[in-house]
């Protein structure tokens, strides 16, 4: 398997985070107020996350000029 199971929970995490901040209209942490830019980032990064595990753990197929 390309993608570990805690990479998908932790891109869903970060994409449900972010989502329910994008859905309030504003962001925290820890009770202090962050950019809203911040929240879309989050959902970016969980949509990323599972998407670069699958394609940095692809298999590496070489060239026949390569081979030696």
């Amino acid at each position: 398997m390309r993608v570990t199971l805690s990479e998908i929970y932790l891109s869903q995490f970060f994409v449900g985070v972010g989502a329910l901040e994008i859905g309030a209209g504003e962001a925290s942490w820890h009770g202090y107020p962050m950019p809203l830019w911040t929240s879309h980032l989050l959902v970016a990064t969980g949509l990323i996350i599972p998407l670069l595990a699958w394609y940095l753990r692809r298999p590496l197929q070489m060239t026949e000029s390569h081979k030696d």
